[in-house]
C-alpha cells in the first residue's frame, strides 16, 4: 500500500505488507528550540570569593508573560563543601548584579529577570536539593526544565562552607503562559 502526503507534492510514503509506517524523527531540546525560534534562552553566570551567610548567585523572574523554565545549574568551588539549591520568595537581594546572557548570540532580547552574585538577603525556604562539589569539582544539575519559575518566582544556589572561590551557572529559557506546547 502507498500513502500519499495528502498536500500535492506527490511525496508518499511505503506501508509494510503488515500495515506499519516506518517513521524517523529528530527532535529538538525546548531550550535549543527557544533560542533559535524566539531567542529568549539565557545562562546567567557568578563567579566570586563569597561568605558563607551569601548565596553564590540569585535569580528572579521578572516577565508577567513569560515563565521562566530552568534547564541546568552547575556548581564549582575551589575547596569541597555543600551546596543547596533552594526558592526563596519576596526576596530584596543586594549583591552585584549578573546581566542575563542571550545564548541567540544574533538576538537582541535581555532577559525579564533580576540576579545577583554574592547575595545578601535571600532567606533559605522551599529547598530544591542538596549536594556535595569536590575541590575544583564541576557538578552539572541537569533539570530537564523542570523548575518553573513564574513571574517574582525565584531561585538561589548557597555553599554552606567559605571557599575562596565559588562558581555557578543558570540556564533557563522563557516560555509564554498559555502559549504553544
Amino acid at each position: 500500500m502507498i500513502i500519499e502526503d495528502g498536500a500535492g507534492d506527490a511525496h508518499k510514503a511505503k506501508v509494510t505488507p503488515g500495515n506499519l509506517l516506518r517513521t524517523y524523527a529528530q527532535t529538538e531540546s525546548e531550550i535549543s528550540y527557544e533560542s533559535e525560534s524566539h531567542g529568549q534562552a539565557y545562562s546567567w553566570t557568578a563567579s566570586k570569593d563569597i561568605n558563607a551567610t551569601d548565596s553564590i548567585i540569585w535569580l528572579r523572574n521578572d516577565s508577567t508573560t513569560h515563565n521562566l523554565i530552568i534547564e541546568e545549574i552547575s556548581i564549582t568551588t575551589d575547596a569541597a563543601g555543600s551546596f543547596f539549591v533552594y526558592c526563596p520568595t519576596g526576596t530584596t537581594a543586594d549583591g552585584d548584579t549578573i546581566t542575563g546572557t542571550n545564548l541567540n548570540r544574533s538576538s537582541g532580547k535581555v532577559a525579564l529577570a533580576t540576579c545577583r552574585s554574592d547575595a545578601t538577603g535571600t532567606t533559605p525556604a522551599n529547598y530544591v536539593l542538596y549536594g556535595h562539589c569536590g575541590s575544583d569539582e564541576t557538578v552539572l544539575i541537569d533539570l530537564k526544565g523542570s523548575l518553573i519559575l513564574g513571574y517574582l518566582d525565584e531561585i538561589a544556589v548557597d555553599i554552606t562552607d567559605e571557599p575562596g572561590l565559588a562558581q555557578a551557572t543558570i540556564l533557563g529559557y522563557y516560555h509564554q503562559i498559555g502559549g504553544e506546547a
